[in-house]
């Protein structure tokens, strides 16, 4: 019989002290909105200092466990998991700006906070990803980017240097130019990230527009060669309307152009309005209400570039009186129009009644945006979907010489969309699943696409597509085991990526693998009940519905009822067709 584990860490001035049997005692984390579940031997540990981070590695290496070094868990596939020690960098989270054009960030700071101490030295990053709550090893450690074809828009191609603690315990700094090429996204398999240091740049301002335009430019190269011709350029496809909202924007050195707007695309929220919005989200799937998710669609699309009702304007200034005001076109300093934070409430922080998002996000070659997205719109002809929570989100990337970047050696697209996950994720489907499906293997298997690391559900983490779709694979494994010889760092993601097996973090409670993409169906019983397996155009299996589900009889509505320029009136709209329909089928009972 096996011993129990013992893990004996000094932490100056901390003593702890954890004894696990593995056969027994479990710990579980997850992702932040809940879709990856995470299976430990530890708790997860809090150092305060790069020496304590030391000292736990060095104890895992003696007790033979396996570590994984956490920021926000802002993924939401397993490489966040490990089934030994978590770590957080929560207190790692010191700035130091130097006189050389250069920041040192611990890995644990937040993108937001490094950036504020940046301004107050006068300078800034020359682009920065779209969600300032991520830590700084967390985004390089995946790749999360920002939108243009002129700048680097990683942090992990802004990277001139980093500290690690490697797979022997030992502090080691990197700054090889070839090293560094594995580093830039390291997945959190070559070592604990220490501290990064980036490239600065004097502070400067942008100003940004963002206007409606039709589906077209998407489709004729004209969206593609506008974003060659400018420091900011991002799209939001919305299928339903064939419409499309640009943003676009320029840098400027003028620091004295009036101006101090900021972005709220990710923004605070009451409890209120997150209950008001998941149960809107739950009803429009619930009754399979295609055009009250197109309502839903709708207001975000004009969310993005004119005032609404429900939700804060996309932009805003804030004037010397304090108040705000909406602005469009917006001027004020860049990495506030490109990025933000909900520091108070977010969508995903209440508890059991958030809005949890699923996200897919796969990026191909520039070149290739026009035929993929006239696939997209052929799959959507056949199986209708609606895109209710930030269309089909479009940036851009310039090519990266990252070992793993999935813009490595290519200017990019990076085609993305959230969908809003149901009360039962496990048994529920999503309400156009079936398209969904057949789009991300069409971007894989015909377009060449690679999945974000952060991003997907685990099924496009597996070897099949790791071999057919990831270029470096090999020259990145020689250095997983340079630098952790020992797969100190390793989990079942690495593994995979070793192509040592394909075994998934699985969720315990998942039954139907197909409903969250740990799997593409083969049988119907992967799908939800009242659905089939089966294939589109030939060639790609999906979840389509075979009935409809009892007991709701959906009624329909003429879209004009919604409102698509104020969320209240259509969570009424919404709820008045729910009973409408109840009372329906209660009636139809009755006369039989």
């Amino acid at each position: 019989m096996k011993s129990p584990l013992k893990i004996f860490v000094s932490l100056y001035p901390l003593i702890l002290f954890i004894q696990v049997n593995s056969s027994t005692i479990n710990y579980f984390y997850k992702s932040y909105q809940n879709s990856v579940h995470c299976t430990a031997s530890s708790p997860i540990l809090y150092p305060e200092n790069a020496e304590e981070l030391q000292l736990i590695v060095q104890k895992a290496i003696e007790e033979k466990q396996t570590v994984k070094v956490l920021g926000s868990r802002h993924s939401i596939t397993d490489v966040i998991c490990t089934e030994g020690i978590p770590v957080s960098t929560k207190f790692l989270n010191k700035t130091e700006v130097s006189d050389d054009d250069t920041v040192t960030v611990e890995s644990g700071a937040q993108l937001m906070d490094v950036l504020t101490t940046l301004h107050e030295a006068g300078k800034t990053l020359i682009h920065v990803p779209a969600y300032g709550g991520i830590t700084i090893g967390g985004a390089i450690g995946t790749g999360a980017h920002g939108s243009s074809l002129i700048h680097p828009t990683t942090l992990s191609d802004q990277i001139v240097q980093l500290t690690i603690i490697n797979g022997m315990g030992e502090f080691e700094t990197i700054k090889d130019p070839d090293e560094l090429k594995a580093f830039r996204v390291h997945l959190g398999l070559l070592g604990a990230i220490v501290n990064v240091t980036l490239r600065t740049v004097p502070l400067f301002k942008m100003v940004v527009y963002n206007y409606p335009e039709s589906e077209s430019i998407l489709f004729d190269g004209t969206s593609l060669e506008s974003a060659r011709s400018h420091d900011w350029y991002q799209l939001w496809w919305f299928p339903n309307s064939k419409s499309v909202i640009v943003s676009k924007g320029n840098y400027t050195d003028d620091l004295e152009l009036s101006g101090n707007a900021v972005t709220n695309l990710i923004p605070d929220v009451t409890s209120a309005e997150i209950i008001s919005g998941r149960e809107s989200f739950e009803r429009a799937q619930a009754t399979k209400n295609m055009q009250g998710q197109q309502a839903l669609e709708d207001f975000t699309k004009y969310s993005l570039y004119r005032e609404v009702v429900g939700k804060p304007p996309i932009y805003t200034e804030t004037f010397q009186n304090g108040t705000r005001k909406f602005a469009n076109p917006a001027t004020g300093f860049a990495y506030r129009l490109q990025a933000n934070r909900c520091s108070n409430k977010c969508a995903w922080d209440n508890g059991d009644s958030s809005v949890f998002p699923e996200e897919s996000a796969m990026a191909f070659d520039a070149e290739e945006m026009p035929k993929v997205l006239i696939k997209m719109k052929g799959i959507l002809e056949q199986l209708p979907a609606a895109f209710v929570m930030i269309g089909v989100f479009i940036r851009f990337s310039k090519a990266s010489d990252a070992l793993m970047s999935i813009g490595t050696g290519r200017d990019s697209v990076h085609i993305e969309w959230t969908t809003p996950m149901r009360y039962d994720p496990y048994t529920q489907p999503r309400d156009g699943i079936g398209a969904y499906q057949a789009i991300l293997q069409a971007m894989v298997h015909d377009h060449d696409g690679r999945a974000h690391w952060g991003k997907n559900g685990q099924y496009f983490f597996t070897r099949d597509i790791f071999l057919k779709r990831v270029p470096n694979l090999e020259p990145f494994q020689k250095m997983m085991r340079k630098y952790d010889p020992n797969g100190i760092f390793l989990n079942k993601f690495g593994r995979r990526l070793l192509l040592e097996y394909d075994d998934l973090s699985m969720d315990p409670f998942v039954k139907r693998c197909a409903l969250q993409d740990y799997c593409v169906c083969t049988k119907s019983w992967h799908c939800a009940d009242f659905q089939m397996c089966t294939t589109i155009n030939g060639m790609f299996p999906v979840c389509r519905d075979v009935l409809p589900p009892p007991p709701v009889v959906a009624l329909p509505i003429p879209k004009s009822k919604y409102n698509s320029l104020n969320l209240t009136s259509i969570h009424e709209q919404l709820k008045k067709e729910e009973q409408d329909a109840n009372n329906h089928e209660i009636s139809s009972v009755g006369e039989e």
